[in-house]
């Protein structure tokens, strides 16, 4: 325990203490703290907003497209043949294989070559895609972990007593697969949300997300604003995770 909360702790107290830092040089002496690099990410640095929108917007995008596409692919291979089935989850799991650099590289290159026929590269919508490449074997890994918890004696009765595949899909195999379906949605979103190789290679000219944002300022001699904006994802990603899994415990619980 003792590990874990050095492991943790040191950290993020780095991260926090030189967000709060004046001047770097005196370190944490007293009167040696402001507020003024938080502020600034909201009033004289308009690029800190943009860079947060972007990445808001790329990760509830992907992480949505991922859950629903993760689901329908879990469906579908469910109720193929085994072989078939083994041979999709492998296929699903060729993205983990690789280095994520190999898979932005490989989409940079195949994009270049439909360029004309469907015109994504250079606009948010390649990023998106790119997201969704990397990030769906999540997704899959989780809903496929709750349906295999699916007892067949369930939707076995569901059908003696007349349920049609819609109705057992809507009343029986959905709400038993949404906690693998909200947690796969979870973790695309705090991947999403930091990525930075994919965000580096692909995103459109003078377009910041919060990564890229954070790796600029270091570069420009920065730090503190670049560890407030961190401070404030760490914020924001535990607050959005925190009322998701309220919103489902209370959906569990009217159930």
């Amino acid at each position: 325990m003792l590990v874990l909360a050095v492991a943790v702790g040191i950290p993020y107290f780095s991260v926090i203490s030189t967000s709060l830092i004046n001047l770097r040089g005196y370190g944490l002496t007293p009167g040696n703290f402001t507020l003024a690099h938080y502020a600034e990410l909201f009033t004289e640095n308009t690029k800190g907003i943009s860079a947060l929108k972007n990445s808001i917007f790329l990760a509830v995008t992907s992480a949505t497209i991922c859950a629903v596409l993760g689901t329908l692919l879990v469906l579908a291979v469910r109720g193929s043949r085994s072989r078939l089935r083994k041979v999709v989850e492998a296929i699903g799991l060729l993205p983990e294989m690789l280095p994520g650099i190999v898979l932005v590289i490989g989409i940079m290159l195949f994009w270049n070559q439909i360029y004309h026929v469907l015109p994504l590269y250079n606009t948010m919508g390649i990023m998106v895609l790119a997201y969704v490449v990397l990030f769906l074997p999540y997704t899959v890994q989780y809903v496929t972990s709750s349906f295999t918890q699916i007892s067949d004696s369930l939707i076995a009765a569901g059908r003696v007593f007349g349920g049609k595949p819609l109705y057992i899909l809507r009343h029986i195999t959905l709400p038993l697969i949404s906690p693998g379906i909200a947690t796969g949605w979870m973790m695309t979103f705090i991947i999403a949300f930091r990525e930075l190789v994919t965000a580096s290679l692909i995103a459109p000219p003078n377009t910041l997300v919060v990564s890229t944002y954070i790796m600029r300022e270091f570069e420009q001699g920065s730090v503190s604003v670049g560890m407030a904006m961190a401070v404030l994802c760490v914020l924001f990603t535990t607050t959005a995770l925190l009322a998701l899994n309220a919103a489902i415990d209370r959906s569990s619980k009217r159930e």
